[in-house]
């Protein structure tokens, strides 16, 4: 092993991004077809680590077996073809830099000295343009262009399996992993392309218009309207209309409704006929819930939907406002319109909003395991405890 990757988020900005960055280091999330740890393993052919937060290391733990070469990556930069040319020209000793912040650097040793940066590297101008994840938003604005980066990646050298002719095909900008079951389908790709992994179901009578990837074992159930800049992330299960989204792993999302510049977490449930709002009605731009400066932030977004922490669920009908975060593990069961933030593990009926009793949660996650067969909740405890424990504070009255 040369050379060990190492995506590095240990600093204040991780908080922009929660409540997904609360539960993953920031070089975990996703954003196209892959996840961006996946995106730089696939590039470098070399294995990924994460110098995170303590209360993340114990499942993403920092492992480098020694190596002789470090390529330390700031966790939230974006690869793109120049970019990637630029790593990959790095000596050690070299830092790459932009006009605000560090991008790379490239060192024999396991640690970084931030404060003497230009003292102990040698610093080196990036001509390429740089893109972040600075924050939530920035997840499904930037899914078209890594989606195609993804695709291109994933799809080098290597060719489609068959596309059954019961399908109504338009364009040929499609790839199909084997193993998928794709039949009666409408594949639109004369716009963007449409990627569909291993093992997928995808159900007649659905309708996919590319941009769109469709994760390893996910089901798009008959009648989904999935449309462009849209990625579903692995095991996962939808249905509805869903537009400009990005839902993670093992989350459903399987009944009618529309869900449109969001993004949703890991083991998350929508209930039937759910849907969020993504424009308001006057016209102004959209503010969201910053867990950084513990207030409302002013995006340069008309258009932002609903953001849901990891294995957070809502009933049946619930209808979310523009640019509505709700935490990690919440319970929502409403009636009128959700609030605009939820703190994490929250309680939220017509009748009561307060904390999600712990061990009322870990009882309902070990039941879930039993039904589903997953088996997430052990390598997950302690992060979801220090998350309860940090976020006590927030379960107070929320502005709408």
């Amino acid at each position: 092993m040369s050379l060990t990757i190492v995506l590095f988020d240990n600093a204040h900005w991780r908080k922009r991004l929660f409540p997904f960055a609360s539960t993953r280091p920031v070089g975990n999330i996703r954003t196209g077809i892959c996840t961006l740890n996946e995106k730089w393993e696939h590039i470098f052919q070399s294995p990924v680590t994460y110098f995170t937060a303590d209360h993340l290391s114990g499942k993403y733990p920092f492992e480098h077996q020694d190596s002789p070469e470090f390529l330390f990556i700031m966790a939230n930069v974006l690869p793109s073809e120049s970019l990637v040319k630029e790593l990959k020209a790095m000596e050690k000793g070299d830092v790459l830099v932009d006009e605000t912040s560090w991008i790379a650097i490239k060192t024999s040793e396991p640690s970084l000295d931030l404060e003497n940066l230009f003292e102990n590297y040698n610093p080196i101008k990036s001509s390429s343009e740089i893109h972040f994840l600075n924050f939530l938003e920035d997840i499904f604005l930037q899914n078209k262009s890594q989606l195609l980066f993804d695709y291109n990646l994933l799809t080098a050298g290597r060719q489609s399996a068959a596309i059954s002719e019961s399908n109504m095909v338009f364009g040929s900008w499609i790839f199909i992993e084997e193993g998928a079951m794709v039949e009666g389908v409408s594949l639109n790709s004369l716009e963007g392309p449409i990627y569909i992994g291993k093992d997928a179901k995808i159900e007649e009578g659905a309708f996919l218009k590319g941009y769109v990837a469709i994760g390893d074992a996910a089901r798009v159930k008959s009648g989904a309207r999935i449309y462009p800049n849209t990625s579903i992330g692995p095991g996962s299960t939808v249905c509805g209309e869903i537009n400009n989204s990005v839902i993670w792993g093992n989350s459903a999302k399987g009944h009618e409704g529309y869900l449109g510049c969001s993004v949703i977490g890991e083991g998350c449930n929508i209930g039937a006929g759910s849907s969020n709002s993504n424009l308001k009605n006057n016209w102004q731009f959209v503010r969201l819930f910053d867990y950084e400066d513990l207030s409302y932030r002013e995006t340069s977004e008309y258009k932002c939907g609903l953001f849901m922490g990891d294995y957070a669920m809502c009933a049946i009908n619930s209808s979310f406002t523009t640019g509505s975060v709700i935490g990690v593990g919440s319970q929502i069961a409403m009636s009128k319109f959700i609030p605009k933030f939820v703190p994490d593990f929250s309680w939220l009926t017509d009748r009561e909003s307060t904390a999600y009793t712990f061990e009322k949660f870990i009882n309902m996650m070990e039941r879930r395991e039993q039904i589903t067969g997953s088996d997430s909740l052990q390598s997950n405890l302690s992060i979801f405890k220090y998350i309860f424990d940090d976020v006590k504070y927030l379960h107070v009255e929320n502005q709408s």
